[in-house]
């Protein structure tokens, strides 16, 4: 991996918790509600700024999506009884140059973990996206694009410079 892409990332979530202790049954359970309409509905409009009911609607129908494959309970009940993963105490190791981009108006998370997250990577930079929520690269995907391919563009023209010897060319 030369370039590291994070969008909204939750690398300070500290595993499953006590959900790993769950019996199977209620795991089971849990997950059945993580698929309800209400709840989906709800994180719909926690994720994402200012969007009208019926836009919301579709986007709870898309965001539901993954849910209807055959082996998803199966995988969320397992990844939760399995304590999930724990991916603060490997930032130090990212060397890559790193663009984090963020929604500005995050209802899930906070921003503020954001700017921890570029304090602590070194080779990053931070990019926040306004007027957005959780999930830039759905709510303003021509602003994300645009984010990531200028990152790209400059890294590329970055690493061409240093891996080129300076040749005069003659034609």
């Amino acid at each position: 991996v030369e370039n590291l892409v994070l969008i909204d990332a939750s690398v300070y979530a500290e595993g499953t918790g006590n959900l790993a202790k769950l019996p199977r049954a209620v795991a089971y359970a849990g997950v059945s509600i993580l698929k309800s309409f209400p709840l989906r509905l709800y994180t719909t409009f926690l994720a994402f700024k200012g969007v009208s009911f019926d836009t919301g609607l579709d986007w709870v129908n898309i965001g539901k999506l993954h849910c209807l494959y055959p082996w998803w309970e199966d995988a969320t009940v397992s990844f939760m009884i399995s304590g999930g993963y724990n991916v603060s105490r490997q930032i130090d190791q990212v060397k890559q140059k790193t663009l984090i981009i963020w929604g500005e108006d995050d209802q899930i998370i906070s921003n503020k973990l954001a700017v921890r997250l570029h304090c602590e990577l070194p080779n990053s930079i931070i990019r926040q996206i306004p007027d957005c929520g959780h999930l830039p690269h759905v709510e303003k995907p021509d602003s994300a694009a645009r984010l990531i391919l200028e990152f790209m563009q400059n890294h590329s023209c970055q690493k061409k410079a240093q891996l080129a010897p300076t040749e005069e060319v003659v034609y």
